[in-house]
This record gives structure tokens, sequence and C-alpha cells, in this order.
């Protein structure tokens, strides 16, 4: 097992930034058609409840040059650009143990029209991509109280906050302890997850992505 290092997640000074719908809407009526094959359903151990800590068995980044020039939806934003909430998306799903990474997901969200035209997500693409296996859980707030319970249920926090650019992110939770928060920065790959040592007071927004109850 790779020990953790103990590496302090700075906000980035590149002008990246990504979005999501504002408020829990389901997506636009649309005649387009749904994927022929949703992402399939897990196929490991559902994730033990109770716990602060969850498995980080996936790590993916927004600028890799396999999906960065991807469009996100029909949007002009790429995923090298704006992609962070569909990377870190993917990385939840993932480790959910759905078969999926940025692009696929991408492909997925924008077949089953779940962007707007701006690029941002519309969270309910998530249940229509996993076929009602998995949602994302909107909450109104952001608060260290919300995020724990979504790790204690076995769920992923993805959390927003905002870059010295000004620029809205996204990263995924995988762990909390005395240190912080330990995170995935689609903008920031590692070999284990950085450590947010802010307190939840600098979050803007809280989504959770996990298997339906």
């Amino acid at each position: 097992m790779i020990k953790r290092a103990t590496i302090l997640l700075i906000s980035a000074t590149g002008l990246y930034g990504c979005g999501s719908t504002p408020l829990p809407p389901s997506a636009p009526t649309s005649n387009a058609s749904f994927p022929a094959s949703p992402i399939s359903a897990p196929k490991i151990t559902p994730i033990p409840r109770g716990g602060l800590s969850l498995p980080d068995r996936v790590a993916f980044s927004q600028k890799d040059p396999r999906w960065s020039s991807e469009r996100l939806g029909n949007s002009s934003d790429t995923m090298g650009t704006d992609g962070c909430l569909v990377t870190a998306t993917s990385m939840a799903l993932a480790n959910l143990g759905f078969v999926t990474n940025p692009s696929d997901l991408n492909a997925r969200l924008t077949q089953t029209d779940s962007f707007t035209p701006r690029g941002w997500l519309i969270w309910d693409g998530i249940r229509k991509v996993t076929a009602g296996e998995a949602e994302a859980v909107y909450h109104t707030e952001a608060s260290e109280g919300i995020i724990n319970s979504c790790m204690r249920q076995g769920q992923y926090p993805l959390v927003q906050f905002y870059l010295k650019s000004g620029r809205s992110h996204w990263a995924m939770i995988t762990k909390r302890d005395g240190r912080g928060y330990h995170m995935r920065d689609p903008l920031r790959p590692s070999k284990s997850a950085l450590i947010f040592p802010r307190s939840s007071d600098s979050f803007k927004a809280v989504r959770c992505v996990g298997l339906k109850a």
C-alpha cells in the first residue's frame, strides 16, 4: 500500500473552472435518445458505512491528453479547461465500481441531454447514465456535518471552492482526519490524495455521489 503523503492542496493559479446548475433541476425536455446501454452496475462489494474514509481506488486528471480536448456536451468548453466536475464525478462513480472515465461519462451525459447549453452538468444525469443505480444528492449548504454524513453513508462528497484566479473548481473528498480533508483534485494528479488544510467554510457547495439507497 502506498503511504499517503502529507501534501497541501493549494488553489491553482491557472484559468480553470467548471460549473453545474445552481439548483437541483431535472434535464430539459429533449428528443435525444438514451444510450443503448447505461454504465454497468457496480461489480464490487458495497462500501462499508459509518466511517470517514472511503476507498480511493481511482484518480483521473481533466488534463489527460486522452480527453482534455473533448467538448463538454454541445458547449465550446473543453474537459481540459472546464471539466473538473465531470472528472471528479467520474472518479466517484469509478470508485463505486462503475466502469467509466471522464471521456466515457462526458459522452453519456451528452447523449442524455445532461448538460446545459453552457456545458454545466445537470445532476439528474447521474441517475440517467447509471440506469438509476447511482445518484447525486444535492445539498443547499456546505458544512462539515453534511460532508461527514455523506461519507458515513458511503457517498463521495464533491466540493466546490474557488481558485486564486476566481474560477470555480470541484474536487472529490475521500477522507477526513486531523490533518484535514483528503481530496482528489482533477487539476493536480498525484499518487495519493492531497490534503486540503482549510475548514469546510472554504467550500461553497457540496454534492454527494453514491449508490441509490
